[in-house]
């Protein structure tokens, strides 16, 4: 099974490879204007107040970044690219753009009196409760991000202290299975069908589960067998090509 998967990829790879270094010699090259430019983009992103219309797309662009930030760790651990490794260096600068489009959904619902009664009306008058226990999560949420936000600094890490910081931060493992519920419980208000909501929720955290097991520990042969092909591969493409005198 292995050697078929590496068959198939085998013509991909040198232009893998390629768009690889390109982008991880980008990133180096312009590291902290890259940072610059994320922390720039998600103040900017705080002017979402004054277009309600946008206040769902807000949350969808929060949720997917916070689970693109959560599976970059185990990923990198598993496949060991350096361009994986670079994303987790802007990790803090990501974080904090997600905190911001979470504040521009979370808080603008809540400051609107429509949404605010609705949330709290509508699983009254209808009896369902994954509607209501969508928004309570969602809530919950947006109050386990406040810490991670306003830690995310250098001065917060030294006042804290490492081991402190550290610990503090756990709290977005707590705040991803949160975030998970919400987005997809409050998907049955709009229409979806209950069962598809959960089915989503079990496969986003199970694959999450998946690939922190793997991380731990490539239980799974021929996806290890593939991986270190490819670094090989990968290897020996740098290596440069020395001609034969004659």
């Amino acid at each position: 099974m292995s050697r078929a998967l590496l068959w198939i990829l085998s013509p991909l790879l040198p232009a893998t490879f390629w768009l690889h270094d390109t982008l991880c010699a980008f990133i180096v090259r312009h590291i902290q204007g890259i940072k610059r430019t994320l922390l720039i983009v998600a103040h900017l992103s705080l002017f979402g107040f004054f277009f309600p219309e946008l206040r769902l797309s807000f949350g969808s662009w929060a949720s997917n970044l916070l689970i693109f930030l959560l599976f970059i760790s185990p990923l990198s651990k598993i496949f060991r690219m350096r361009l994986l490794l670079l994303l987790i260096g802007l990790r803090r600068e990501m974080g904090i753009m997600m905190a911001y489009l979470a504040t521009v959904h979370g808080l603008g619902y809540l400051m609107d009196p429509d949404w605010a009664t609705f949330i709290l009306w509508e699983p009254l008058r209808t009896g369902d409760w994954n509607i209501g226990s969508g928004y309570i999560l969602g809530v919950v949420t947006y109050i386990l991000t406040l810490p991670l936000l306003l830690t995310s600094n250098d001065l917060a890490k030294r006042y804290l202290g490492g081991k402190r910081w550290k610990n503090l931060h756990t709290i977005v493992y707590l705040m991803f299975i949160f975030a998970i519920f919400h987005r997809f419980l409050v998907g049955i208000g709009r229409g979806e069908l209950e069962f598809m909501a959960y089915v989503k929720i079990t496969l986003v955290l199970g694959i999450y589960a998946l690939l922190k097991i793997l991380a731990w520990k490539n239980f799974i042969a021929p996806l290890r067998e593939v991986s270190v092909a490819i670094g090989e591969r990968y290897k020996a493409s740098k290596v440069p090509v020395v001609a034969s005198t004659p």
